[in-house]
């Protein structure tokens, strides 16, 4: 990202990698922050919040986005299929960030606490394209997923066939994954 910028010879445009826990940069350095799907990943997310506020002029705006319903995508569908197709079966706890600022009352509180105030939420939803492709390699496709890796070979099978029941004869099944993006006054 820092090349691809620094590669477009903009002027006034600075691009910096650094810890978003501990920002090198001075207090009320910004009219406005951003953070796309990333604060909701820090270890120390609620710092990577109140990093966000420290550099934003009084005034100023922080953005954050965030997803819903256990993330976005292929993620987001398994969850709701095995809720579906095994609803005895208990969903892996999400992490304390997602599980907090996934909801719009939560995102809202932390980035109160964070030093932000009057914090307006927006939903947005978007397809998520999955191509079918991808159902070769569902060790990389859903991998990563304690939901997934927690499954039966048998209850994988399962999955996998209502995954392609679901896109038909399509090459792409279409995900609605819904984020949260919060608008919030320094």
């Amino acid at each position: 990202m820092v090349a691809r910028i620094a590669a477009k010879g903009l002027p006034n445009v600075e691009a910096r990698v650094m810890d978003g826990q501990a920002l090198d940069l001075p207090d009320a350095s910004f009219d406005a922050v951003f953070s796309f799907f990333g604060v909701f990943m820090f270890p120390d997310w609620r710092k990577g919040l109140a990093e966000m506020a420290r550099v934003t002029r009084p005034g100023g705006f922080g953005v954050v986005a965030v997803w819903q319903d256990r993330g976005a995508g292929a993620f987001m569908l398994l969850g709701q299929l095995i809720r579906k197709l095994f609803p005895e079966r208990q969903l892996a706890p999400m992490p304390e960030a997602m599980a907090t600022l996934s909801e719009a009352s939560g995102l809202v509180r932390e980035l109160t606490k964070a030093g932000f105030g009057d914090a307006q939420i927006a939903e947005v939803t978007q397809d998520f394209e999955l191509d079918m492709a991808l159902l070769d390699d569902l060790d990389t496709l859903f991998g990563p997923s304690a939901d997934w890796t927690t499954l039966s070979d048998a209850e994988k099978t399962i999955v996998v066939a209502e995954i392609r029941q679901l896109a038909g004869h399509q090459p792409q099944l279409l995900i609605p994954s819904t984020a949260l993006i919060a608008v919030a006054r320094r």
